[in-house]
């Protein structure tokens, strides 16, 4: 109770005395005692020389909310650290390498291997079914800000091994190794479109060969453009191509890769999903599913689905139906 109430309680005649009048003289000294109480913290609050501080202070006394401005909503996780990747990217200095698309290795078993190819060299078809898949992937850049303050060129190395290692009986072959080199240039944008959000195009060209003769042999060429979006927690690339330098050795793999490829990633709680697709509205399409979950650090376990044609380049005209399950060492985070 404050001081000007009590000494009101104590020269206003009692209750049982007063009747009416005590009580309304009562409720016209609290009201009287609250004005003062009031004009008192208004007077310290205009002593306060912060204006912020000034005008929460006000709005304290006479009783009004203060106002918050609205909060920009956090990206989801995925979301952040892809973006942060590419920041990085752009910031990284020329001529460091670094990790590039998945690197893994899988324990893998295909529904029906694809002898054609070997039926020269391995006539009795003793070829296994089980094999690891292995990939790596690395780029360096090689120039920082091409047109000014964009337009990073970058190089890319990336080699995907099928290993017979289960298969001592033909000593364990590398059934088929896939280089594919690229060189691009890497555009950061933050344009919206419709139910999208534009945050990096790459421009480039690249070559898929298996380093093999005669009739084992495989390679094309391709100058891609490769359009990265976000849409709430989902990242989606998509990335049309176009063949060039045309080489004899397989001259309808068109008809299977396809003119562009689709990947699509996102989040569950620790679960990474990501889906790929090629040739996706064709008869020969291939898709790939990977769902990977942590171990410790970087180190993730993966498990891997393909189903349909271009695996590979051996096989890019036979439908494969693989499934492994092994380690992933990196992600496209």
């Amino acid at each position: 109770m404050s001081f000007t109430s009590a000494l009101a309680r104590r020269m206003l005649p009692s209750r049982e005395s007063g009747g009416p009048v005590y009580r309304c003289l009562l409720a016209v000294m609290s009201i009287c005692a609250a004005a003062s109480v009031g004009a008192q913290e208004l007077s310290a609050c205009a002593e306060i020389d912060d204006d912020a501080a000034r005008l929460r202070c006000y709005d304290e006394v006479s009783g009004r909310a203060q106002h918050t401005p609205p909060q920009d909503e956090a990206p989801p996780q995925l979301r952040y650290r892809w973006e942060q990747h590419l920041l990085n990217d752009a910031t990284r200095e020329p001529f460091t390498l670094e990790l590039y698309q998945p690197s893994y290795v899988l324990a893998s078993h295909l529904a029906a291997l694809n002898h054609a190819p070997y039926r020269a060299v391995d006539p009795e078809g003793r070829l296994s079914r089980n094999e690891l898949k292995l990939s790596f992937s690395l780029q360096t850049k090689l120039i920082d800000d091409l047109f000014g303050r964009d337009g990073d060129v970058w190089l890319g190395y990336t080699q995907t091994s099928y290993w017979q290692v289960f298969n001592s009986a033909i000593s364990s072959p590398f059934r088929e190794t896939d280089y594919n080199p690229e060189a691009r240039i890497a555009f950061l944008t933050d344009w919206q479109l419709p139910a999208v959000t534009l945050r990096g195009v790459n421009v480039g060209i690249m070559h898929d060969s298996n380093g093999q003769a005669g009739t084992l042999s495989r390679s094309w060429n391709r100058v891609f453009c490769d359009f990265q979006l976000t849409h709430g927690s989902l990242i989606v690339s998509v990335r049309p191509w176009v063949r060039v330098f045309e080489i004899d050795d397989n001259p309808d793999i068109e008809d299977y890769y396809g003119h562009f490829d689709v990947r699509a990633s996102w989040e569950r709680g620790n679960q990474l999903f990501s889906v790929t697709m090629r040739n996706p509205f064709a008869r020969h399409f291939g898709a790939q599913l990977n769902w990977s979950l942590p171990i410790t650090g970087r180190l993730r376990g993966l498990l891997q689905w393909y189903y349909g044609y271009s695996e590979n380049l051996i096989d890019y005209d036979h439908k494969n139906n693989r499934v492994g399950i092994g380690l992933l060492m990196s992600d496209w985070l």
